[in-house]
């Protein structure tokens, strides 16, 4: 049974980003799992973190690509996004450097759980809204002057 099932409240419109957010919600969802059902080894935990590590680089590379390519994309939205984006890159360096610090037991048990709450807690803050908002933009058709579509 998985902790959250892709709905189409999740899509923004954009299939590289929908696909992507998919692949989160796999991790999170196989995070859940092991949780669930034991104390996740040391190589489990390590896949995650390898797997949100990489996301980074791929997924906020296509957005932030996007963004800067997108006419008429707002400055404001494009920082407050790039900001949230650099926050999730620190939340995740900083679970590696503090699970790198625990053998197997509770402790390390503890923030996994915490892993486990930010990003369940990123999917509704952050999918749900900014990258919503965000996707608006890349679907707006160019805007055609009035000059130029009677010359």
């Amino acid at each position: 049974m998985s902790f959250i099932k892709w709905q189409d409240e999740f899509l923004t419109g954009v299939s590289q980003i929908d696909a992507q957010h998919q692949q989160l919600i796999e991790t999170l969802n196989s995070l859940h799992i092991l949780l669930r059902n034991k104390n996740p080894s040391r190589e489990e935990i390590d896949s995650v973190l390898d797997f949100l590590t990489q996301y980074t680089v791929d997924h906020f590379g296509t957005e932030e690509q996007l963004m800067k390519t997108t006419p008429g994309f707002p400055e404001d939205l494009k920082e407050r996004h790039f900001k949230q984006h650099r926050y999730f890159i620190d939340k995740v360096q900083e679970f590696r450097g503090v699970l790198e610090d625990y053998h197997q037991g509770q402790n390390e048990r503890r923030h996994v759980l915490d892993l486990f709450a930010f990003l369940s807690y990123w999917l509704c803050e952050h999918i749900l809204k900014i990258d919503k908002e965000t996707a608006k933009y890349f679907q707006k058709p160019p805007e055609i002057s009035i000059q130029a579509a009677n010359a």
